[in-house]
């Protein structure tokens, strides 16, 4: 029985290691000469955050992209922390001009997105998987509409910041599609734009942009009690990332949970 036990174990670990995609090392990264938008991303000060920024923001560098992050008060809860991205990105929407494409701090760039995102005619794209919309990468294009989501999007969250920001996002996209007359014209991100680095039931993508690395992980380890595999695969994700990260990151930046 423990040996069918490791058996199973070990076939496990061996699925997750031939699900990830491998993160480019410096010779195989392609600068884009395409025109890019605006990228745009916050955070809580004062918190394990603030080394997810700086690793996102290093991931960008290699790539040429400049990416823009926000340091934001906490509001001692992480889904109320989720709660504030509407009133983010309603305010970085006002402010500038031409596509905006948000990302979650706690993701890399594999890929400059772009290219592929230049062919976007719509007010915004998001990713679903299955039927559940995921707001960690957006993008939003300068169009009216794309305001007024933005303005209810804010509005419900306002009401109610405890419920998470992709459920009430996902609630007003679904009701605008049923209407009769909708407003907003939606676009559909492939996985590649949120790639969940171990998520086994993604399917695997031949290039990923943008991996999401999954703080909320790190942010909820208090919650579980005994061995939590999905934090180790996490920490041994960001081990792999950061050595080839290195040269662009601050080495004392300090990643201690502090919500």
């Amino acid at each position: 029985m423990l040996y069918r036990f490791i058996d199973l174990f070990s076939a496990s670990k061996s699925k997750y290691r031939d699900h990830i995609v491998p993160f480019p090392i410096d010779s195989q990264i392609i600068i884009s000469q395409a025109t890019h938008g605006e990228i745009v991303g916050f955070y809580t000060s004062n918190s394990f955050y603030e080394h997810e920024a700086a690793r996102m923001v290093a991931s960008a560098q290699r790539l040429g992209l400049p990416v823009h992050t926000t340091a934001v008060d906490s509001t001692g809860s992480w889904v109320r922390n989720a709660a504030l991205k509407p009133t983010f990105l309603l305010d970085a929407r006002r402010n500038h001009r031409g596509p905006l494409l948000y990302v979650d701090v706690d993701a890399v760039f594999h890929r400059d997105p772009w290219p592929v995102l230049a062919s976007y005619n719509c007010d915004l794209a998001v990713y679903r998987e299955a039927d559940r919309l995921i707001s960690a990468t957006i993008l939003l294009n300068d169009t009216p509409a794309t305001l007024r989501l933005l303005e209810v999007w804010k509005e419900r969250c306002d009401q109610d910041p405890d419920i998470w920001d992709q459920v009430v996002l996902q609630e007003i996209l679904d009701e605008d599609r049923a209407s009769e007359t909708p407003q907003y014209q939606v676009g559909d991100l492939p996985s590649s734009f949120c790639w969940i680095f171990d998520r086994l039931l993604n399917t695997k993508a031949e290039a990923v942009y943008i991996e999401q690395l999954q703080a909320s992980r790190q942010a909820k380890a208090n919650e579980k009690r005994g061995r939590n595999k999905m934090l180790e695969r996490r920490k041994e994700r960001i081990a792999t990332i950061e050595t080839i990260l290195a040269p662009l990151m601050d080495a004392k930046t300090d990643e201690r949970p502090k919500l």
